[in-house]
Order: structure tokens, then sequence, then C-alpha cells
């Protein structure tokens, strides 16, 4: 047997033999004198990349303030400022638009990672780290093509001087277009944009753009986006124009509609009364509140609470069999017997930390979404279930009331971020699974420093209207320039926002011409999926109003919806 074993062995060949020996005693020589090993040291040759940023100028969007100026080089020095506000090395923002800082490498090169360091001191110097930071590259400087959105993991809140480094790495990211296999981005010019918030400051002190000189064969060239706004279409149910009623709990039943109150959304009525076609083409519904005093937007609300919105909303005279008369009668005034109101409803948030929502499947176990109880795994499907049930009770509801003239089109997540937790992105691709497997578009309105908002595709959401929030606080008019750029660049569509103050109350007036003049400015009058928040009825007052300044307020809001809106002048 040890012969025939012998006998079958391949032998080596003898000058093989004494290479491999030779080869081996030089790496255990090596070894021995602290040299490295071939692996090693063949990696010691690769070239590292450096900062192809360093000590090049750069141009800004909006001049830094005056409090934390700029020579033209604090960002590329290779300086890191303490973590004190008074350190030089710091550049400041306040306010305003979304800052951008473009870098020129003076020719196209291989870039392999890109960051941005920015600093916090809440409340003590009134310094927050921006809610999102964005990298982008071009080869003109005109054209640009996304690297990718990074939201802070810092987040806001008080305590002392911290830090935070955004960045993109190719390698570990990758691109927003999958099909580009490589790991770095082959350009001339880095663009780092952050947000700005309305009351703080954003300070950074050094933006890094690692890489190479010239194409390494990992460098690909990014395709330029074109940014541009959510269209009406399958993604929105075919609806152009969204009017938002709040149906929840109000004192002295505000959140009560009637067909009389509805019919002014649904159809334009003139000065005499009479309907002179339609208005709005989609009417969401949705509560902030039960009688309780709990929020459905926050997850305070519990199974009775969101019960008592069912009955409310389905009640035999309630919210939806008055939206169906409306609809009906709009149908007969029009003369268009198969007219159709759409139809969207909300879906509360469960919210993260309950430990006691409520039996929602009959199986004597109360929901509990609460991640450090139950695990984080558990939480996310306990969630899931009690949007499914929910989801469940509309169609059931639905079904049995039989609208003649209403459409479900579409359901909407009501929490207007996405959570900040961990398994925030993962609840809302839940949800959207959920929304989508029951024939559903899940519909989304994020305001204006919602965390992550960028990624409200990603997470299934179907169709999204950016909130500018300029309506609600002093702050310069660029806001909507800022706002409908976002809405652009994320690719949604954009939220109008007045309430009844506009008919009181000049400032608000001018803020709500702002937002109809904005629509013409930048295009969203048009080429955007629209949705509309009024407060509780404004657009009511308005069309009921006999004060000819107040009710112009309606008639333009008619004409911006028509797309036929003029831009007027403010006071």
């Amino acid at each position: 047997m040890l012969r025939r074993n012998w006998a079958g062995t391949r032998r080596r060949p003898l000058c093989r033999t004494l290479r491999t020996a030779s080869v081996l005693a030089v790496v255990i020589v090596a070894l021995a004198a602290g040299g490295q090993s071939v692996p090693a040291a063949a990696a010691a040759q690769r070239p590292e990349p450096r900062n192809l940023a360093a000590g090049r100028g750069y141009t800004w969007s909006q001049a830094p303030d005056a409090a934390y100026p700029d020579s033209g080089m604090e960002l590329t020095d290779g300086r890191y400022g303490r973590l004190d506000r008074s350190d030089q090395a710091w550049v400041g923002h306040t306010r305003g638009k979304t800052r951008e800082v473009v870098i020129d490498l003076g020719g196209r090169k291989s870039v392999s990672r890109v960051t941005a360091h920015f600093m916090q001191d809440w409340p003590t110097s009134s310094i927050l780290v921006p809610l999102t930071v964005s990298m982008y590259v071009s080869n003109d400087g005109a054209s640009w093509a996304k690297l990718g959105d990074r939201a802070t993991q810092l987040l806001w809140g008080d305590g002392p001087p911290r830090d935070e480094t955004y960045s993109w790495d190719g390698a570990a990211d990758g691109f927003p277009d999958h099909n580009l296999k490589g790991t770095m981005a082959y350009a001339r010019f880095v663009k780092v944009t952050f947000s700005v918030h309305t009351r703080a400051s954003q300070l950074l002190d050094e933006v890094q753009v690692l890489g190479f000189d010239g194409r390494t064969e990992q460098a690909v060239t990014p395709q330029p986006d074109h940014p541009a706004y959510l269209k009406p279409g399958p993604d929105t149910a075919g609806i152009s124009d969204l009017a938002l009623l709040y149906n929840g709990y109000y004192p002295g039943g505000r959140g009560d509609w009637t067909k009389d109150r509805i019919i002014p959304y649904l159809e334009y009525v003139n000065t005499s009364g009479n309907p002179e076609g339609r208005l709005f083409d989609g009417i969401l519904y949705l509560g902030l509140r039960s009688p309780n005093g709990r929020d459905f937007g926050t997850g305070e609300t519990k199974l009775p609470d969101w019960n008592w919105y069912l009955e409310k909303t389905f009640a035999t005279e309630g919210d939806l069999q008055q939206l169906n008369e409306a609809s009906k009668k709009v149908a007969d005034d029009l003369s268009r017997p198969d007219l159709r109101t759409k139809v969207v409803l909300m879906i509360p948030n469960p919210g993260e930390l309950q430990t006691d929502f409520g039996d929602v499947d009959d199986d004597g176990v109360s929901e509990n979404v609460n991640e450090s109880s139950v695990g984080r795994e558990q939480a996310v499907e306990n969630r899931e279930k009690i949007v499914r049930w929910w989801i469940d009770a509309l169609r059931s509801r639905w079904a049995k009331a039989g609208y003649s003239h209403l459409k479900l089109s579409g359901l909407y997540w009501l929490d207007e971020q996405v959570s900040t937790s961990a398994s925030g992105p993962e609840t809302l691709r839940h949800v959207s699974a959920a929304v989508h497997d029951n024939g559903f578009k899940l519909f989304w309105i994020p305001h204006f420093l919602a965390y992550k908002s960028y990624m409200w595709s990603d997470v299934g959401i179907d169709a999204a209207a950016f909130q500018p929030n300029y309506f609600f606080e002093e702050m310069d008019p660029l806001r909507i320039d800022d706002a409908s750029g976002i809405a652009r660049r994320y690719g949604m569509g954009v939220e109008v926002e007045f309430d009844e103050r506009m008919l009181t109350d000049d400032v608000f007036r001018n803020r709500y011409i702002t937002y109809l003049n904005g629509g013409v400015e930048h295009g969203y009058m048009r080429n955007a999926f629209l949705a509309y928040y009024q407060g509780n009825d404004a657009v009511l007052q308005a069309a009921r109003s006999g004060d000819p300044r107040q009710r112009i307020l309606y008639d333009w809001l008619h004409d911006f919806v028509r797309g036929t809106y003029k831009p007027q002048t403010t006071n």
C-alpha cells in the first residue's frame, strides 16, 4: 500500500523545487530581518490616493457670513479647526438657500472619495450640522452627476461642541446609477452642497477630494443628472392637484365636512354661485388629533384612536359620504355622469415607542412596536401588522359603503419625515410593500427639513410633494426658489401652502402670492404634481367671501390650477 501510494505520486521537477525553495528562503530571511512578505511588499508599492483639492481655489454660490469669513483657501488648506467657533479655520453660513461650493481640480481626475467636515454647538453657539450634504461631479462645471446624498448621523441636539464628517466613498457606496461598475468618478469639477437651517449657522472647515491624477482602470464617467419635478401620471394615480382636507378632531366640529363645504373644492364656483369647471381632482383626508388629544403623526395614538377615526370617516353621514354627495353634485353640474373624485386616505404613524398599542389581530396580545422591548425585527414586524390591519379595515369599509362617485386611489403616510432611528427606512419599505400589495399608490408630503427626504423613492413611496414651509414664518422669499430646486433634484412635486390668515393679514397674503408667482417662475404650476395645504378651510372662506379682495384669492387659485395664472405684485 505504501509503495502504491508512493508510485502514484507525481514527482515535482527538481528545478521547480529548487526555485520554490530559493523563494521560500528569501522570504524567511526577509521576515527574519524585519522585512515584508511578498503580498505586503506589493501593496506597499501601490500608489496611495492624494487630496486632489489640496491648495486649490473654489467658488461659493453665496458668500459666507462676515462673522465666519473665507479668504478663498480655508476649505482646501488642510487645516482642521478646533471645536471652537472662534477658530478662524471655520467658514460659516446662516439662513438663505442651500449652499454650494465648487472645486476645480484643474483637469479630469479619478475621484475615489469626497469628504466635508462640519461642527455643531447647540444651543450655546447656535451652530448645527447640516441636515443633508450632497456630492456631485462634472466635466464642464455646468452639468452635474450626483454621487450621493448624506444625512446627518450626529443628529441635532443639545450638547457640547461636536463634529461630523460627511463622505462619499466610491468603493463602499457606489453610484446612484447602479449600471456604473467602477469605484471612482472621472471628472474635473467637484461640488458639495448642504442645507441651511432657518435659525442656526452651519460651519465647515475642510473639503477633501481623494483620488489619483489621470484616469485609473476603476474610474468611470457618471452621466449628468436631469433634475425634474414629479409629473402627474401613473405614480400619482393620475392626480394632478391634491387638496388636503383635515377631518380629525377639532373643537367646534371644524374637522367635520359636509357636501356644501366640499363643493367649492371640487368645482370652481363663480361669484354668482354657478359652477364653471373642475378645481381639485384629488382629495386627501387626514387627521392630526383624536378626541383624546393624541397625535396621529407622531406615533402617540393607540387602537381606540384609530378606530375612532375610521368610524368618523366612514359613518353613514360621515366625511366620505359627504364627499361622495358633493362629487355626485359636481358630476351633475358639469354634465359628467361618469365623474369620480379620486381619494387618498391617511395611514397614521404607529410609532416606535409604544408597548401597548392594542390587539389588531385578535390573538389576545397587544401590539408592541418598541425595539428596546421586543427587538428590532419584531418591532418592525408589528408596525407592519398594524398598517396591514389598517389597510384591510379601509378596504372593507370602502367596499361596504359602495360610494358611487369616489375612487380610492392611494394611501398617504402621515409622518412627514423618515424616522431618525436605524429602522426608519426599513419600516417605510414594509409600509410601501403593504400598500402596493393592495393595489394602491403611496403618497407623502415631507416638510422642508425632513430627515432623509431624498430617499423617498428608495423606500417605495410613489408620489411625493415637497413642503417649502415659506408661509409659516418670516424668511427670505428665496425659500421658494430653494424648495423648488430641491424638489426637482429629488424628483418630487411641490406643496402650495396657505391658511385662513391670508384673508385678513397682508403679510400672509403676500406669502400666498409668492407661492403662486413661484409656480410660474420655477415651472411647478404646469409641470409638477401639486398638493395644497389650506389650514382648515381657507379655500372655502375665500370662495364664499363677499369681499372682492378675499374672493380674488380663490379666483387666482382656480387660474393656478388651470395653468393660466398671471403673476401678481405683492404689497
